[in-house]
């Protein structure tokens, strides 16, 4: 929690995101959280259930971020308004690793969290990368002579 004087609102943050069969196995059912530790920052909230599914017209934007320094999963959340005092006012509602799709999200004012991706899923965005992108053979653009162009036009003097 984050307070200011009389006030204090939460303020939330992507602590981890955890990958596997046994981790979707898990106690807490899809959609509702439970309680998972305690830190510095205050309390962990687990949610499970969640699929991250990678597309063939996104491979351009995976690879970027596979190049990129620092490769990161995003959690888009919604902020539950009619909360009772001890409920959690935040459900996640999607997980994906596309940055396009997340600032998709965010322009439309919903909650983004970021976070580090886990080993496990960057391998399984690294495989699907390799198998079904094909980076396009770089054209420089050739340059259009204007110069050829000078007799025509406003700029020559007729009209």
């Amino acid at each position: 929690m984050i307070s200011r004087s009389f006030w204090s609102m939460p303020s939330w943050y992507l602590h981890a995101v955890a990958v596997g069969e046994h981790v979707a196995a898990a106690d807490s059912a899809a959609g509702s959280a439970a309680q998972a530790g305690q830190t510095d920052k205050g309390e962990l909230f687990a949610w499970s259930g969640f699929q991250v599914t990678l597309y063939r017209d996104a491979c351009e934007r995976y690879w970027h971020a596979l190049i990129g320094d620092k490769p990161l999963v995003y959690v888009v959340c919604r902020e539950i308004e009619d909360v009772a005092d001890d409920a959690i006012a935040l459900r996640p509602v999607l997980v994906t690793i596309d940055y396009d799709e997340a600032a998709a999200f965010l322009e439309n004012d919903e909650l983004v969290l970021s976070g580090p991706i886990p080993a496990e899923l960057y391998r399984h965005m690294e495989a699907f990368v390799l198998q079904h992108y094909k980076p396009k053979e770089f054209k420089k653009r050739k340059r259009h002579k204007w110069s050829n162009d000078s007799s025509q036009g406003p700029a020559s003097g007729q009209q």
